[in-house]
C-alpha cells in the first residue's frame, strides 16, 4: 500500500521550464557550449537529457557547476513563476488523505521553500536534493533505506524521462504527467508505470493502486 507520494519540483509543481531553457542559455559562453534555439524548444523536449547535453555540446563534467549556477540565478525568478494549474488541490487532498509527501530536486533548499512559502503549498514534510543529475535513484535509494520503507509504499510522481529510469532503477512505481518539461512521446519510450495529462488524475492513481 502507498504511504508515501514522492514529487520532482520542476515542471511537475512549478512551470519553470522556461526559465530554465533561458538560465540554460544564459551560461553558454561561461561553460562554452552551443545555446538552444528557442524554435526548436518543442523538438528538445522530445530527446533525452543527455541527448540534448550532447547536440549543444554540453560536457558532461561540467554540468554539475552549471546545476549550481542556474540553481542561484533561478532564485531571482521565483517571483514570477507559478505552480501548475489544480496542483495544490491535488496536495491538499493527497495531505489530508494521510499521504506522506515528499519532494525531490536538483534545486536548492531555499528556492523551493521560496515558492512554497509564496504559493501557500507547504504539503511536504521533506525537501530531497541531489546534484545527482543522472543517479536520482541513488537518492531514493537512500531516502528508502533511512526512512525504513519498502518500494511497495513508494510512489514517485514526475514530468521527465530521466525519472522513470530512476524508478526502474529503485524499482518503484512511478505516476508520468505530460505538462512538464518532456514531452509525452518521450516519457511514453521509457514505458511508466502511470500517464496523466491532468494533476486531478493523479489521485484516481493512487487510489487505483492502494
Amino acid at each position: 500500500m502507498i504511504k508515501v507520494v514522492i514529487f520532482d519540483f520542476d515542471g511537475t509543481i512549478v512551470e519553470s521550464g522556461q526559465v530554465v531553457f533561458d538560465l540554460f542559455n544564459s551560461f553558454a559562453d561561461k561553460y562554452n557550449y552551443t545555446r538552444m534555439p528557442q524554435d526548436q524548444s518543442d523538438y528538445i523536449r522530445t530527446i533525452t537529457f543527455k541527448e540534448r547535453f550532447k547536440k549543444f555540446n554540453v560536457p558532461f563534467f561540467k554540468i554539475p557547476m552549471l546545476t549550481i549556477d542556474i540553481v542561484k540565478k533561478y532564485k531571482d525568478m521565483i517571483p514570477e513563476l507559478q505552480a501548475i494549474e489544480n496542483i495544490k488541490f491535488v496536495l491538499q487532498e493527497l495531505k489530508r488523505s494521510g499521504f506522506k509527501l515528499i519532494l525531490i530536486s536538483a534545486n536548492s533548499k531555499e528556492n523551493i521553500k521560496k515558492f512554497l512559502e509564496m504559493n501557500e503549498m507547504d504539503f511536504f514534510e521533506e525537501i530531497l536534493t541531489t546534484h545527482r543529475f543522472f543517479g536520482r535513484h541513488l537518492t531514493l535509494n537512500n531516502y528508502m533505506r533511512t526512512s525504513k520503507l519498502c518500494r511497495e509504499e513508494v510512489i514517485f510522481v514526475g514530468d521527465k524521462h530521466r525519472d522513470i529510469v530512476a524508478c526502474k532503477k529503485s524499482n518503484i512505481k512511478i505516476i508520468s504527467v505530460t505538462w512538464g518539461y518532456d514531452f509525452e512521446v518521450l516519457l511514453t519510450e521509457a514505458d511508466p508505470d502511470f500517464i496523466v495529462r491532468k494533476p486531478k488524475e493523479i489521485l484516481n492513481i493512487i487510489e487505483k493502486v492502494n
